[in-house]
């Protein structure tokens, strides 16, 4: 049996890919840099089939993309339940300078690696890796991170596991954060953490209901909500839109 290593990919780019839904080819698309890109002349490829952004309908935001935000788009190009996704900055398909991100899930597929030797030239994908997680994907690493390992899954408020303790809503959330325990809450421990391990919030809880965390200081992403009472932990993930 073949022993696959992951290992953190770290070729930065400005403009990123951080969430794919194949159930209604929704891609979400972000800015880390410091200044505004238009994406109007990007293109998606997947499965070597290909369609410009300028073409395609925008859900939310803006193809003249600024800093630090998001814009979704309806891909023209169908994503199938196994498949590819490459982002490029021109038509050039084949070439690693063109490509500006890429992702695969699924497994194997009908065109076998689609871009991924592309994608594996540039340094920003592992070869025969893929996400193996339930769509639609998140990504969530920190800009500067590539691979299938930095990539999870979206999660929302009918996620909530019978018999847990507590719930968080709504899921994604760009300002307020509900928290609703099942039963009250005693000298409990609420702490909230990045991708990255930082914690970014910490509340002393006793309640049965804590609502209205404010998280619109939070940058976009993916955390986790950790619940510490009676000597046992929860934890929830949430994603900042």
């Amino acid at each position: 049996m073949a022993l696959i290593t992951f290992f953190s990919l770290s070729v930065k780019s400005q403009i990123r890919i951080v969430e794919v839904d194949p159930s209604t080819d929704n891609v979400k698309i972000h800015n880390y840099g410091s200044t505004a890109v238009n994406l109007t002349n990007y293109w998606f490829c997947s499965q070597v089939v290909y369609g410009s952004l300028g073409s395609m309908t925008v859900v939310s935001g803006s193809l003249n993309l600024a800093p630090s935000a998001d814009v979704i788009v309806t891909s023209s190009v169908n994503l199938a339940t196994s498949a590819d996704l490459g982002l490029y900055n021109s038509s050039t398909f084949g070439s690693t300078t063109a490509m500006t991100d890429f992702t695969q899930w699924g497994g194997s597929f009908v065109f076998p690696n689609g871009r991924e030797n592309v994608a594996v030239s540039k340094g920003i994908w592992t070869s025969g890796t893929f996400i193996n997680k339930t769509p639609p994907y998140v990504y969530t690493g920190n800009g500067m991170q590539n691979g299938a390992q930095f990539w999870g899954s979206v999660l929302s408020a009918t996620d909530f596991e019978l018999g847990s303790n507590f719930n968080v809503y709504p899921n994604p959330s760009t300002t307020n954060l509900n928290i609703v325990f099942k039963n009250r809450i005693t000298n409990g421990l609420l702490e909230v953490y990045d991708m990255l391990g930082k914690r970014t919030m910490s509340y002393i809880i006793n309640s049965e209901n804590f609502s209205n965390i404010n998280v619109s200081n939070l940058k976009s992403g993916l955390y986790l909500v950790k619940v510490t009472f009676e000597g046992s932990t929860e934890t929830k993930r949430f994603i900042k839109g």
